[in-house]
């Protein structure tokens, strides 16, 4: 269901290129306790956006929708997949940001389970006229996970690409960024969880544990 407060006019873009070497195993396909990680993700995600979308490679695709086919009719998710495989997270936002209705996204990995309406919100509620980017800093660090992102960046991002580069904050250098300070979100209980993501067995059993 919607939220009451309503669905932000953007588009949700969960990156789900990786392999998972440090899971063990590619997390789209991760299932914990019956449920796929991808599906809690998603669940998280559909109230919030008007647009959901789910960047994959060219491997993932058909397993995909075999699996989740229905899900993704319901939620009417788009599925973009790659267009040059194995150039990272940066690929997939490339290849999201040229199938994306909305003028932003807000990208997060399809490891992150606990990402909270309240934070998306405020975090949403900070950007600027000037703004193509929003990010946190947490704990001294920027997160480009858990960002929102204006679709006119996909020149930049390009370019990056074209560089050989592949992490996502590849381009911050050419567009305007606007950083929002850990301090903005300390009214939020829990905030902090809302940006983590599970990258090890190790993490996936503290997760399993702390729920």
């Amino acid at each position: 269901m919607p939220s009451k407060a309503g669905r932000l006019a953007a588009s949700a873009v969960v990156l789900g290129g990786g392999q998972g070497r440090r899971m063990g195993g590619n997390k789209l396909f991760l299932s914990v306790e019956g449920t796929f990680l991808l599906e809690r993700v998603l669940g998280r995600l559909s109230p919030l956006f008007e647009e959901l979308v789910l960047a994959v490679g060219p491997d993932d695709e058909k397993p995909l929708r075999r699996l989740f086919g229905s899900l993704f009719d319901r939620l009417s998710l788009v599925v973009v997949v790659d267009a040059v495989p194995g150039r990272g997270p940066l690929e997939g936002l490339a290849s999201a940001f040229r199938a994306v209705t909305k003028d932003w996204i807000f990208a997060v990995g399809c490891d992150m389970p606990w990402v909270q309406e309240a934070v998306v919100r405020a975090q949403w509620g900070f950007r600027e006229p000037e703004s193509q980017v929003l990010c946190a800093r947490l704990g001294g660090y920027l997160e480009p996970l858990h960002a929102f992102y204006r679709r006119d960046c996909l020149a930049a991002v390009e370019a990056a690409l074209e560089r050989g580069q592949r992490q996502v904050k590849a381009f911050y250098d050419d567009v305007k960024v606007t950083v929002v300070a850990e301090e903005r979100f300390l009214a939020l209980p829990g905030y902090g969880r809302s940006f983590g993501g599970l990258n090890t067995p190790e993490e996936l059993a503290r997760w399993l544990l702390e729920r």
